[in-house]
């Protein structure tokens, strides 16, 4: 019986999004509301491949929002040379920025060539996946208390990294956070949403593209170690995460299978934290317990 709830769930789940979409759909052909060109924070994403196809429904979500911010589309060469399909273009003579990335980066080009652009100003950089449908409220409660601590990186959904015995459980035994107060024990998924501020922004961009050699599809692995060794805690919006309205059928091939279901981010976690990583977490437990 219980799989018959879960197939139930899902049903109405798949016709809820449904209904979010239809709105997005009508936005991208009648909105004539612009996207600002420049801002005091950027959003930045990435896509790739057919899912150009259907990223217009997350910027749409993202151009809704009751406050407005210059949003950039970072594709690699090969899908920035291509031709856009209309709901693009639509998107483009709106004030959607689309650039080149300089590489291959995978997932970390959503927030690499967008960091390296503006480190050393006083710009904060919100990064979101093109598989999201993102509520009008989002980038508003980032900011909210973005403006209140510039020393934090916020998220709206984080787990909490598990420790025994001094070291750290698998990725897959990690649990969800569930308080608001910052710690760098809270590991920050991109999938909902992170908020970036100007001094994270500059460290990570310092460290180079060592990023891939170490975690070349685990964006979120890389981001918490250089959080944690720049002394920028994580701060889950809420005290429980948030998950917002997936994109129908596109999360084939994502990579939370290979990262999470296959045990891809252990191996690239053992590659990125050191000992003295190690350390500070155990000491951040110490003193949260």
């Amino acid at each position: 019986m219980m799989w018959i709830g879960y197939v139930l769930g899902q049903i109405a789940s798949f016709f809820l999004t449904c209904f979010r979409i239809i709105p997005l759909w009508i936005a991208n052909r009648v909105s004539r509301t612009g996207i600002p060109a420049d801002g005091d924070v950027i959003i930045s994403l990435t896509t790739h491949g057919r899912r150009l196809t259907k990223v217009y429904l997350t910027l749409e979500s993202i151009a809704r929002g009751y406050v407005k911010a210059p949003i950039v589309l970072w594709l690699d060469e090969p899908d920035f040379n291509s031709e856009y399909p209309d709901t693009l273009k639509r998107l483009i003579k709106r004030g959607l920025q689309v650039r080149c990335s300089d590489g291959r980066y995978g997932p970390h080009t959503k927030y690499w060539g967008q960091f390296r652009e503006l480190a050393g100003t006083s710009k904060r950089v919100a990064t979101i996946d093109d598989d999201m449908i993102y509520p009008e409220w989002f980038l508003q409660n980032l900011l909210f208390i973005g403006d209140l601590r510039s020393d934090v990186v916020i998220a709206y959904r984080a787990h909490r990294i598990e420790l025994r015995d001094g070291k750290m459980l698998s990725y897959a035994k990690w649990t969800a956070a569930d308080t608001c107060q910052a710690s760098y024990l809270h590991f920050a998924t991109g999938v909902s949403g992170v908020l970036y501020p100007p001094g994270f922004i500059e460290y990570v961009v310092s460290q180079g593209d060592i990023f891939m050699q170490l975690t070349p599809r685990a964006d979120d692995v890389w981001l918490h170690a250089c959080a944690l060794r720049s002394q920028h805690p994580i701060r889950q919006v809420y005290s429980q995460p948030r998950h917002f309205a997936v994109i129908p059928s596109t999360q084939v091939g994502a990579l939370v299978v290979g990262n999470t279901l296959m045990g891809g981010n252990d191996e690239q976690i053992r590659k990125v934290y050191t000992e003295e990583d190690l350390q500070l977490l155990l000491e951040s437990s110490r003193v949260e317990d």
